[in-house]
């Protein structure tokens, strides 16, 4: 068995315990500020804590893991420094946020001046990896990974998860890997909307993409989402066409700026996300539909 002490039981975070949790390979000991989702953790078997404090406290394991599954930028910021403060060497923290991999590179110096280990954790999949498993992106040392992997392995999508390089390493692809993700929406996107708008009238927007997702090139998970947006409206009328950016399509054209590397069509696809807060288009929809679907992002109905 392995033990992890595990802080913010959100979207993400508490799907992710829970598949800990039914491994039966893991003990996890849990924190979150509101008390609700503990409450569900609790019982399937996860230990309750009163504090962060309390929460490494009662880590049993010689070498401590506490993972982080909390917001990027201040929260996660404020509570790694709490973390940090509380750990002995060759304990071990995980990252599991989107954080900005400056932040990562950043924190895996500041572990490293006191002798402790950090792993960045690129996590992906949305909600409906709860029941499929989580893919993963892992940066840092290749020592912590392996002492970590039962972790990994008892809730992540076989073959799915793998250390990609050194510290940062892991929400640099992650960051990377989401820009792609806008780049193959909006083609999804726009594709339905020349669809839904063009000379041939009266579709069946619904059939097109089960037939798509059967044999042909363009099948995909995306594709999936589209097909039950489409299952609940024919034409995503129960949603305005507002799309959200989480800030890893805007880490990644910078990124590509700095470093001189052509990134024409994700670059486009995050303009066009700013573009979708004033329009009224079917492809805005859509974005918007697939990210509610595969993610549970918010939608503005």
């Amino acid at each position: 068995m392995i033990e992890v002490g595990f802080i913010g039981l959100g979207r993400m975070g508490l799907n992710m315990v829970k598949r800990m949790l039914q491994s039966g390979k893991v003990n996890v000991v849990v924190w979150n500020r509101s008390q609700g989702p503990v409450n569900e953790a609790v019982k399937l078997g996860a230990v309750d804590s009163e504090s962060i404090t309390s929460l490494v406290n009662s880590l049993e394991q010689k070498r401590k893991i506490v993972w982080l599954m909390l917001p990027a930028g201040h929260v996660t910021e404020s509570v790694f420094g709490e973390v940090l403060k509380l750990l002995k060497m060759d304990d071990i923290i995980i990252d599991g946020a989107n954080s900005n991999f400056h932040d990562s590179l950043r924190r895996h110096k500041q572990v490293e001046e006191k002798g402790i280990c950090m792993l960045d954790v690129g996590v992906s999949g949305g909600i409906v990896a709860a029941t499929k498993g989580y893919p993963m992106m892992i940066g840092g040392k290749k020592e912590t990974f392996e002492f970590c992997k039962p972790l990994f392995e008892s809730f992540g999508y076989a073959e799915g998860f793998d250390l990609v390089g050194e510290g940062g390493s892991g929400h640099y692809v992650k960051m990377i890997h989401n820009a792609i993700e806008y780049g193959m929406m909006q083609a999804i996107a726009e594709g339905f909307d020349l669809l839904a708008s063009g000379k041939m009238k009266n579709l069946d927007l619904k059939k097109i993409a089960t037939i798509w997702n059967h044999g042909t090139i363009v099948s995909s998970f995306l594709m999936e989402m589209v097909e039950i947006a489409l299952e609940k409206s024919s034409n995503l009328d129960y949603l305005k066409p507002y799309v959200e950016d989480s800030g890893e399509g805007k880490w990644s054209a910078i990124e590509a700026m700095e470093n001189s590397v052509p990134f024409v069509a994700n670059t486009y696809a995050l303009h066009a996300r700013y573009l979708s807060r004033d329009s009224n288009s079917m492809a805005f929809r859509m974005l918007a539909a697939m990210r509610n679907e595969f993610g549970g992002h918010p939608i503005k109905e």
